[in-house]
């Protein structure tokens, strides 16, 4: 039940870029270090990376997010590939290929499309190079208006996940746990270590609502946890600060809130 062979990690904004938005290149390198040590020890890694947009925003000194969905696209394609050269700088000082996989919604809706992502994953993992998967942002607009987000890619890492049959998903978050309540605002809120059912009251103390539909990061990571239970996975939320905390969690430490079902 401990076994992490074949691993999804996930990276999310607020892990690349600091509250000040700037692009937080100490993490990213100790991120790079950290999976580019795992692969090298024989596990497989897939990274799904969040970031390209809030990468872009450093990049052309702009404070806040615009609303509009054309500027929304032309961000991304700019952070997109600024976002990959980091990652290939980081990488290489620790002599490990990566590639880019750019993901849309209906690659998985299409038989065809799916098998052609999934065959080239797998030639990567035989090669011993590590994928990384974002979500193709430039085309898919539905999605950053919202209509069918992956939520910060969690739902994107869940699904992909089960795809290639992982044994679990790693997400690096701005907390350090799921606790029983807001930590920000109620000092009397535990860290959760492990969850085995999504129930009414871990929704109500993660989103404030029992409907699932909270803002916020939390809900879409509860939505992650979930999904990847129910296909008889496991899931870890761990504090992106520390990427070096997922060689923790490989060797089975109690860090963060694990996600598992009986």
């Amino acid at each position: 039940m401990n076994s992490w062979h074949r691993i999804v990690v996930k990276v999310g904004t607020s892990t690349i870029v600091n509250r000040d938005g700037q692009i937080n290149y100490p993490v990213v390198n100790r991120l790079a270090q950290t999976l580019s040590s795992l692969q090298k020890s024989g596990h497989e890694i897939l990274l799904v990376t969040s970031g390209a947009i809030g990468v872009a925003l450093d990049q052309m000194n702009l404070e806040k997010r615009p609303q509009e969905i054309p500027q929304q696209q032309a961000l991304a394609a700019i952070g997109q590939g600024y976002l990959m050269s980091l990652y290939n700088q980081s990488f290489a000082f620790y002599q490990q290929l990566i590639g880019q996989v750019l993901l849309t919604y209906d690659v998985f809706d299409n038989k065809a499309m799916l098998e052609n992502t999934m065959n080239a994953i797998e030639m990567m993992f035989s090669q011993h190079n590590i994928p990384i998967v974002n979500e193709n942002d430039v085309i898919a607009v539905d999605e950053l208006d919202h209509q069918h987000s992956f939520g910060d890619n969690d739902r994107l890492a869940a699904i992909v996940t089960r795809e290639i049959g992982a044994d679990g998903l790693i997400i690096l978050s701005d907390v350090d746990a799921l606790y029983t309540a807001n930590p920000n605002i109620d000092e009397f809120a535990q860290a959760i270590d492990k969850v085995t059912k999504i129930t009414d009251d871990i929704r109500m103390s993660a989103t404030g609502s029992t409907s699932g539909l909270g803002t916020g990061g939390m809900s879409t990571k509860l939505a992650a946890g979930e999904f990847v239970m129910k296909n008889g996975g496991k899931m870890v939320l761990i504090n992106g600060n520390n990427p070096a905390l997922i060689l923790e969690v490989i060797a089975g430490k109690t860090v963060g809130t694990l996600f598992q079902g009986e």
